[in-house]
Formats: structure tokens, C-alpha cells, sequence
């Protein structure tokens, strides 16, 4: 019957259709392992990567993992930092420095981190990879039991409201080639997993999403919307309102750098630099506070002489630029855009980005010292060869975020009475052990002087994030591990790539427990999942005795 359904199908339409249990969204490090585990558990999957690379914004630069508490976070993480070591070992030798500098794992070049995703895909032998694939629209049934083109979920910010609408089941989507315009498949598939950084999955299903912050009020966080506040503290300074808006994380590239002379290509004044970007840089170099370049930017080891770049906070009550690679505003958009005006924010983010290290090593207002130290480093040739030793992917911190059947925030890390610590979720598949941890999410402001707005970074004991986070309001058939169900705040302290590789996993996992068992992601038993998830390897409950503020 189904196979003359879709044959049925494929005579009114004009694109080819595939069928396949479960079908990923995006190849990123939730991606592959949402496949993987879902492959490991008889699924037939499909994955739909949009761009030419696997590994999302890890393989794109990101090689320095966040994380603090690594017995919090295993499963298919713990596999890929596995093959990281080994890949390093068998190539380098045991005692080598680049065994050293991998840091079991954690720590990476960009190009072993793609390797290393597209290995574990291609170990499974029921996944499918399609590169250049870009979904471009949904079909669900409604309780009618009619099919239709499913209409865009909406926009609600705010606290929750009372009424989502009806709910709807997807069955299918359809994919671009990007490679070949014009051709587009439809893909059926009892459950779709959405690992964009963005949820475009989810809400071109239907999916209602909120984008920017919620206010204090909304669900009672102490550091929620508009506020000032210094490094580890907790306490908001004047000026701070707690207001809602439209605001998101800073952007910034994590590119990398090296001295490696017969390594390297020269950092060039990009098309579109503006050296009024910089001003307050220049007012920091000018003060004496920016004498080299790890002045003005963060810079982390890497394996064969290479360093990963990150933006420099202004945390240290003015002893840090006062702007660093985070670019806030200019991508307040990014979340809800087309991807032209995508393609155009990424582009004004690398001219600001390369711009800035091309200024501090030519601009005549740079002391010699500091353009001497700048001159030292080039962009690695043996790094993204396909886009000018340029990275091609930007680092996405906030996209959408769904509103599913549980939204995380900052009261989840509240400590108990009875333990003095996080109460604990029935239905938990991951952990949140990184501090809450939101960069600036407007421009400097020299009133505010030592801080940037929005900035936050509040340590907390480690807390579940619930199987309810990941499944949305309003559509059955999908599960979205990366723009799950959360508030700024809380998504501030979620969004790290090895959570997001936990959720993937526990996505994929109930996913096919659901199919076995003839019933919905939704209704799945979640006990079921959790015990497979632990199973192999993953975390679902750890607890420790760090210190929590009393008024968090």
C-alpha cells in the first residue's frame, strides 16, 4: 500500500520523492549524531546538508570545545573525541605535541573535525548524506486527515501565550539541489529531525518560535533582557532595566591563525572595511590598552602551530578592548532571514572581522610593536582550501528558539530545598553544565564603560534539560535538539556543541523507539529512550557540589 502511495504521489509531482524512516536537517555535530543513533537503531535516515561541509560551525572553526565538566556530556561525543585521539596518535605518535595540544579530544584543527563527522556517518551503513540541499517547504496532515502545504509557524515572544493553535503532523519535505537549480526532491519520513542553528525546519513546518530576549517578568529571571553586568557577578549594575527585545548573542567568525610561514597566506584588507568600525579600538590602542594582537582578541592552541580566535570580552572592568570580533545588532536579523539577506550579514561579519586584524597590523595609529606582533600570523593554508583559507561557516550563538512542551530557563539551575541542588526532570536526556554564558548583545556603549550590554556569564551547578524541550508545540513528526525549546538566558548556558551532540543523540534514540512502538515522538515512552541513551554511553543525571548564588 505505501509503496503504491508513493508511486501514486510521484505521478502528480514534479520532483522525484525518497522515502526513509527518519530525515536530519543539517550535518552539523547534532546532525551526525542524530543520524548516527538513529542509524545504530535500525533506522533508514536520510541527511540534508545545505552547505559542501559536515560538521556545522565545529568543522567551520569552533575547535575549541566548551565544556567544564566532562563527565557530564558521552555517548557519540565520547566517540568523536575517541577518534580525534586516535587520529592524532596513529599520525603523530603517542607523545607527540599534537597528542598533547588535542587535549583528549576537546581541541581539534577544522579539517580533522569535518574528517572525523563524515567517518562516523560513513560507518553506518543505513544513512544517506545529500550535500547542497536546501529545504525550501513542508507538507503535514491536519486532524482532518487532509494533506496540504504546512503554513509557517509564528513569531511569539514573551511569556508563554494561551493558545498555540491546532496541531498538525509533517510528513514531507522538499529539498533544493543547490547544486542544480531548479531540481528538488520530496523527502517522506516518519520523523524529521531539525538540527538547524536557526529551527528553519521548524518553522517552516509550523513551529511557533520566539527570537531576542524575554523580560525579568516573563518567567522570573533574575538576568534576563536589557542588562549590564562584570564577569562572575551576579548582580546587575545601573542601568540595567530588564526589558525585553529584539536582540540575539553577538556573531563573530572563529578563524584561525597561524606563524607557520610555509603555513600560511597573508591577512588581506577585505572588500567593504570601514575603519569606523573600530573607533573604540583605536580609542583602547590610543589609552595604551592594546600593545599586541592577544590584546584585542582571544587566541587558543591548536595542533601543528595553529591558534583558534574567539572575541575578547570587556570583562575585566576596562582592562580588555572595549570591542573586540563580536559584531552585535548587525545580526538581529539573521534568525528570520532569507538566505540572500543571510549571505549578506555573513559577508558584512567577515569584512569586520578580517578587517579588524588587518587594521591592527597596518593602521599608522597602531604602534610599530603592535603591527610587528600582527605581521607574525597568516591565515593556515591547509584550513578551509575552498574558500580562501576563509572560514565558511559564522558563528551562529542564537537562532530561533522553538516553544515546545518544556521552555528552559535560568530557574532550572535554582537549587532545591531538600538537595540544595537542580531539581531533577522525569523525562531527562541531557545536561546543561557550561555557565550561563550570553556574549554582548548590543553595541559598546562608552556611558557603560568596562562592559557591553547583554553580556553575562554566571556559573551554576549542572541541570537536566527535559525530552519535553525538544519536542514543539503544534506539529507532531519533528523533534528539534539544536533550537529547542528555551529562554535567552537558558539558552545561554544550553548552547554548546557537545549539549547539542547529546540532544542530537537522544533525538535520534527516540526517534526509533517511537516507530517501533507505533506511536509519536511525542507520546514516546521516554524511560524507554533514557535507558538506550544510557545504555550507550550518554548522561541523562550528574550532579556535583559546585557553588550556586543564593539569588540565582
Amino acid at each position: 500500500m505505501k509503496s503504491l502511495l508513493l508511486f501514486l504521489l510521484s505521478l502528480s509531482s514534479a520532483f522525484a520523492i525518497e522515502q526513509a524512516d527518519v530525515v536530519v536537517v543539517t550535518a552539523n555535530p547534532a546532525g551526525v549524531a542524530a543520524a548516527v543513533a538513529a542509524a545504530k537503531s535500525g533506522a533508514k535516515v536520510i541527511v540534508l546538508e545545505e552547505s559542501a561541509h559536515v560538521g556545522g560551525i565545529i568543522a567551520g572553526g569552533l575547535t575549541n570545545t566548551d565544556i567544564r565538566k566532562h563527565g557530564a556530556v558521552g555517548g557519540l561525543y565520547n566517540e568523536f573525541k575517541r577518534r580525534i585521539v586516535e587520529h592524532y596518535t596513529k599520525t603523530y605518535g603517542a607523545e607527540s605535541r599534537q597528542v598533547k595540544v588535542c587535549k583528549g579530544g576537546n581541541m581539534f584543527e577544522a579539517h580533522i573535525a569535518e574528517k572525523t563527522f563524515r567517518d562516523m556517518l560513513a560507518a553506518e551503513k543505513n544513512i544517506t548524506l545529500l550535500e547542497r540541499r536546501r529545504v525550501v517547504a513542508a507538507r503535514v496532515i491536519g486532524s482532518d486527515g487532509m494533506e496540504r502545504n504546512a503554513t509557517p509557524g509564528k513569531r511569539m515572544d514573551g511569556a508563554k501565550p494561551k493558545e498555540f493553535g491546532p496541531t498538525v503532523k509533517l510528513v514531507s519535505i522538499t529539498a533544493e539541489d543547490l547544486n542544480k537549480p531548479g531540481s528538488r526532491t520530496e523527502f517522506r519520513a516518519t520523523t524529521f529531525i531539525d538540527c538547524t542553528y536557526e529551527g528553519d525546519l521548524a518553522a517552516l513546518a509550523g513551529v511557533p518560535y520566539r527570537v531576542g530576549r524575554e523580560g525579568r517578568g516573563d518567567f522570573g529571571e533574575p538576568h534576563a533582557g536589557n542588562i549590564y553586568l562584570r564577569f562572575k557577578d551576579y548582580n546587575p549594575l545601573p542601568g540595567s532595566t530588564g526589558a525585553a527585545d529584539d536582540g540575539i548573542q553577538a556573531f563573530c567568525f572563529r578563524f584561525h591563525l597561524t606563524k607557520d610561514k610555509a603555513n600560511s597566506v597573508p591577512i588581506e584588507k577585505p572588500p567593504g572595511f570601514n575603519r569606523d568600525d573600530y573607533q573604540h579600538l583605536l580609542d583602547d590602542i590610543r589609552a595604551g590598552k592594546v600593545k599586541r594582537l592577544r590584546d584585542a582578541i582571544q587566541l587558543y592552541e591548536m595542533p601543528n602551530d595553529k591558534w583558534e580566535v574567539n572575541s575578547e570580552h570587556n570583562v575585566a572592568g576596562g582592562d580588555s578592548p572595549s570591542e573586540s570580533l563580536d559584531l552585535a545588532e548587525e545580526n538581529y536579523a539573521w534568525p528570520e532571514a532569507s538566505p540572500e539577506e543571510r549571505a549578506r550579514i555573513f559577508q558584512r561579519y567577515w569584512s569586520h572581522n578580517e578587517g579588524l586584524i588587518w587594521l591592527l597590523g597596518n593602521d599608522p595609529e597602531c604602534p610599530q610593536e603592535l603591527r610587528d606582533d600582527v605581521k607574525q600570523w597568516g591565515f593556515p593554508k591547509d584550513e578551509f582550501t575552498d574558500n580562501r583559507h576563509r572560514p565558511h561557516h559564522i558563528y551562529v550563538r542564537q537562532g530561533r528558539r522553538i516553544w515546545g512542551e518544556y521552555t528552559l530557563n535560568q530557574l532550572d539551575a535554582k537549587p532545591v530545598f531538600e538537595t540544595g541542588l537542580p531539581r531533577r526532570q522525569p523525562d531527562g536526556i541531557s545536561i546543561v553544565e557550561f555557565e550561563f554564558d550570553s556574549h554582548g548583545v548590543t553595541k559598546f556603549n562608552p556611558k557603560y564603560p568596562g562592559v557591553r550590554e547583554g553580556y553575562v556569564f554566571i556559573g551554576h551547578d549542572p541541570f537536566q534539560i527535559p525530552y519535553r524541550a525538544v519536542v514543539p508545540k503544534c506539529v507532531d513528526g519533528l523533534l528539534v535538539p539544536v533550537a529547542c525549546s528555551a529562554t535567552h538566558i537558558g539558552y545561554s548556558a544550553l548552547r554548546m556543541e557537545p549539549v547539542f551532540m547529546a540532544l542530537g543523540e537522544a533525538c535520534g534514540i527516540a526517534a526509533m523507539q517511537a516507530q517501533s512502538s507505533g506511536t509519536t515522538v511525542r507520546a514516546v515512552d521516554v524511560k524507554l529512550a533514557q535507558r538506550e541513551i544510557v545504555k550507550r554511553g550518554g548522561v541523562i543525571l550528574y550532579e556535583n557540589t559546585a557553588l550556586v548564588p543564593e539569588d540565582l
